[in-house]
């Protein structure tokens, strides 16, 4: 749905394995999933900012994105390197 790049990007940084699919489908029905916590807002923003120099206001806004979808799409947009956007965003969202 978002092309083969996010797809490789994601799979690369290790964000979606078989077993993550199916607990996450298994539990999509159970509860909502929980917001982000200040805790993964600022892994975010401290491996985006702190390791590779992305704009402050630019992480984050990804880093207090909806999804991971939408955090990954802020930074590449910006064109912040694949596996940068991917990492970062992992640290929010899973």
């Amino acid at each position: 749905m978002f092309g083969k790049a996010l797809a490789a990007a994601v799979l690369a940084a290790g964000a979606v394995t078989a077993s993550a699919a199916t607990a996450s489908a298994a539990t999509a029905s159970a509860a909502p999933v929980s917001p982000v916590t200040a805790q993964d807002f600022g892994a975010c923003m401290d491996y985006a900012v702190g390791e590779y120099d992305v704009e402050p206001w630019l992480a984050h806004d990804a880093c207090d994105a909806g999804s991971f979808e939408e955090c990954y799409w802020v930074l590449r947009r910006a064109y912040v390197p694949a596996q940068v956007a991917a990492t970062a965003c992992r640290l929010s969202f899973d």
